[in-house]
């Protein structure tokens, strides 16, 4: 296991600096599943205090994880608790075919969590299916909680916000991070940084010895033939001299063939493919707007589900449709996508939603991509591979792929038809990090404008310039981001707070001049006359 720390705070110090009360120890994590072994950690251990992220790929065996310490899997873990415990399990396909939907069914599972009031608490993505109200309550009873916590989760900001330390899985073994999640993401961009170093070093040392290795076997080549102005006599009676200078050239060319051999071998980074994605010109779109909304009302089934005042659709605007679970949001894209009238009619929408059971299972991973797309083979590649399919993909019959990389072939279609316009209902369901970090590029490289609904409020922020927010029944247009949103909402309430105090204090205010002009025997006049220039004071200072 490996510790990167935070600042100039080592490990022991960390320990000695409060995290010293030891709540859970596991020793000799050892996991496997056929050949493959997922798990393979010497130990770990959770402190007092300690709030940690749970971060990997998919596949690499959080949830496994959290079943190892709780004994839920067929082999006897080396665990100690020394604390009380409670573990919320990942909502299963089971649980969400419930009466309940599966963000009801998740806050279910929330309460009784928080009820059972133990000191430790363990959450296998506790945000799934919630939406940013209900995600951001939770945020604030993780902070508020008094013990320690084990937090698997794709919401990269509740990790920011809530840990204080993150745990990275992979390739079975734990790397500790302490620090919070941006701390973690800058610590890794330096990683490849200097993983990058070490390949440009591996790179051009593995380069200079080639060309030593072949300069000297060019050099001996030469050698073995007289040179142009020596006579067959003279080469043969150097011949001797000649052949031991070969013996030492081929000696100095073993020598550089071994430590070519010996050279450690460094992995290439992963770096993006710098290709931007562009229309010809005859498939752009000349309209400044791709849809426009005015006093316009959703409904389904008799019952009007949100009213949109005005609202606007720009040309290359990255949207992100937000709001509560049940607001109407899937209804509003539904409705756009078959009503083609609304665009203009060379706008091609391209739509894409969660619903996967029609993807041709017999279909490889390129031609499933590459059907009837314009684009080039090598564009079409390039797409895939920031997706993470790479050469060895490209053959893979999609009954083969796990829901996550069915989610990412689907949006590679998607993004491989060049629509002047991309629909996109909930995407980052079911990626990993890495997946959705591509999304975001893919989504900014795009080169037509793109609607999304998504509950991953960092992939907002770092892709969205406007906002389509669905609050009380209404839709409000705004031209920002997911951060110009917040502020202003935060701006909004304080000055509702303020309101409220100042009415406060002018309703308290009246109150004492009525004491003080017919004071009760009861009264004390010079308290009175105290609180009362208090409270004047404050009022002047709220209305300055």
């Amino acid at each position: 296991m490996r510790f990167v720390m935070s600042g100039d705070l080592c490990l022991s110090e960390a320990i000695q600096g409060g995290f010293f009360v030891l709540l859970m120890r596991a020793k000799n994590i050892e996991y496997s599943i056929g050949d493959r072994q997922i798990l393979s950690i010497p130990e770990i251990a959770i402190h007092e205090g300690e709030k940690i992220g749970l971060v990997g790929k998919n596949g690499q065996g959080k949830t496994l994880l959290f079943r190892y310490l709780m004994e839920d899997l067929d082999v006897r873990p080396q665990v100690e608790w020394m604390t009380s415990v409670s573990w919320l399990k990942q909502l299963s396909e089971e649980m969400e075919k419930a009466s309940y939907s599966g963000g009801e069914k998740t806050l279910h599972r929330l309460k009784k969590v928080f009820e059972e009031s133990r000191h430790l608490l363990l959450l296998d993505e506790p945000t799934n299916n919630l939406d940013f109200k209900h995600v951001e309550e939770l945020e604030r009873k993780l902070i508020a909680h008094q013990g320690s916590m084990l937090i698997a989760s794709h919401d990269r900001m509740l990790l920011n916000q809530v840990c204080t330390k993150i745990w990275e899985l992979d390739q079975g073994t734990i790397t500790v991070y302490s620090g919070n999640y941006s701390f973690y993401e800058k610590q890794k961009e330096i990683e490849r940084k200097q993983q990058n170093e070490k390949y440009q070093q591996y790179s051009d040392e593995k380069k200079r010895l080639k060309q030593r290795m072949k300069q000297k076997h060019d050099q001996s080549k030469g050698m073995r033939k007289p040179p142009k102005r020596m006579g067959n006599s003279e080469w043969q009676l150097g011949k001797n001299k000649a052949a031991a200078k070969q013996k030492k050239v081929e000696r100095v060319s073993k020598t550089l063939e071994r430590r070519l051999d010996r050279l450690e071998k460094v992995d290439k980074p992963f770096e993006w493919d710098e290709v931007k994605m562009s229309f010809e010109q005859g498939d752009a779109v000349h309209h400044k707007y791709l849809c426009q909304f005015r006093e316009e009302s959703i409904s389904r089934n008799g019952r009007k589900l949100l009213d949109i005042p005005q609202a606007s659709l720009p040309n290359k605007a990255r949207v992100a449709l937000i709001g509560n679970n049940g607001s109407g949001k899937t209804t509003l894209l539904n409705d756009l996508i078959h009503q083609p009238e609304r665009f203009p009619n060379q706008v091609d929408v391209a739509y894409f939603n969660q619903n996967l059971e029609s993807l041709p299972i017999e279909s490889t991973v390129f031609d499933y991509a590459s059907e009837s797309s314009p684009l080039s083979e090598s564009m079409v590649r390039i797409i895939l591979a920031r997706l993470r399919f790479y050469e060895q993909d490209m053959n893979k019959r999609i009954a083969v792929l796990s829901g996550g990389e069915r989610v990412k072939l689907a949006l590679a279609r998607l993004l491989t038809r060049r629509a002047q316009l991309m629909i996109l209902d909930e995407p980052t369901n079911h990626l990993d990090f890495e997946a959705i970090q591509a999304l975001e590029q893919l989504v900014l490289d795009y080169p037509g404008a793109v609607l999304y609904v998504t509950h991953d409020r960092t992939f907002i922020q770092k892709t969205a310039d406007r906002l389509w927010v669905i609050e009380s029944g209404v839709l409000q247009d705004f031209e920002g981001t997911w951060e110009d949103w917040t502020n202003r909402h935060q701006q909004r309430e304080a000055a509702e707070d303020a309101v409220y105090d100042q009415l406060t204090l002018e309703n308290r205010l009246t109150e004492l001049i009525g004491k003080l002009s017919m004071p009760t025997p009861k009264d004390d006049p010079i308290q009175l006359e105290e609180e009362y220039q208090r409270t004047l004071k404050q009022l002047r200072s709220f209305k300055s």
